[in-house]
């Protein structure tokens, strides 16, 4: 029996901390994505400050290494994102099972 409640309570715990980890990572998503379409509009304004002759070529390479660099930081913050899902989709013990036995498996 006590055994079964600290499998019970460690399946809760991994749950909710999946749940706390995916929310945080929206959060972060959130904000990143906020700050890459920031960054667009920024270097679109780089753009069309350099077409008038109002700034030079710099001012575009800075504005888009910018971007860039929030992109990959919102790829990775997606990613993070996707992962915690699946960390509850496993806490919540929801079939999942690693590639070499799902293969192993339907090849039987």
């Amino acid at each position: 029996m006590a055994q079964y409640q600290k499998a019970a309570l460690n399946s809760y715990r991994e749950v909710a901390d999946a749940l706390i980890t995916i929310e945080k990572q929206r959060e972060a998503r959130l904000e990143r994505e906020k700050g890459v379409a920031a960054l667009q509009d920024a270097s679109k304004l780089s753009r069309d400050r350099y077409d008038t002759g109002l700034a030079n070529y710099l001012e575009i390479l800075i504005a888009d290494q910018q971007l860039f660099d929030q992109q990959l930081t919102l790829a990775r913050t997606r990613g993070d994102e996707l992962r915690a899902l699946v960390q509850l989709y496993r806490a919540l013990g929801g079939g999942w099972q690693p590639a070499e036995e799902t293969t192993t498996a339907a090849a039987k």
